[in-house]
């Protein structure tokens, strides 16, 4: 049984789910634009940027979790990869004591091409996100994290509709 929203709220509740939609469709339109400017294909610019966001976390992808994150198959990503390679965006090493295990690595080429594109948003958005308190601020990452969840376990309990 779903809780009930609280009296007064649903409105409230609306315009925040509308609110994360429209940043949502904004990021997608940002990451076709970066593809672009990038003279990339989008899936391409996406694949780069996830491998830029897994180092920075201290995690390198593998292959086939970007794979995962993109939506390809083994195969699609191969070919991919190898175009990012060409391009000199993205190296595949294999630095685990596993040799099988492949890792993935931009290139500092990529990096500063990435830096230049995005720094100046991130600018924009310190400025934005400092006219709030560090409270406020908690409870919108709250909230988007739990918005996340509850879109990711809505998608790992379902099936796809069957198409005519």
């Amino acid at each position: 049984m779903t809780e009930a929203v609280p009296a007064g709220a649903s409105d409230a509740c609306t315009r925040v789910v509308q609110s994360f939609t429209a940043f949502s469709a904004a990021q997608n339109e940002l990451s076709r634009f970066f593809a672009r400017s990038m003279s990339m294909h989008t899936t391409d610019a996406t694949a780069v940027v996830q491998i830029i966001e897994a180092e920075e976390l201290g995690r390198p992808l593998t292959p086939a979790r970007l794979a995962e994150r993109v939506g390809l198959s083994p195969g699609a990503t191969s070919i991919l990869l190898g175009r990012l390679e060409e391009a000199g965006y993205v190296e595949r090493t294999r630095e685990d004591t596993d040799r099988r295990i492949v890792t993935l690595h931009s290139t500092a080429a990529i990096n500063a091409a990435a830096d230049a594109f995005f720094d100046p948003l991130q600018q924009r958005l310190e400025k934005v996100l400092g006219e709030f308190t560090a409270a406020q601020l908690d409870t919108v990452a709250r909230a988007a994290d739990k918005l996340r969840a509850a879109v990711e376990s809505y998608l790992g309990d379902s099936t796809p509709p069957a198409r005519d």
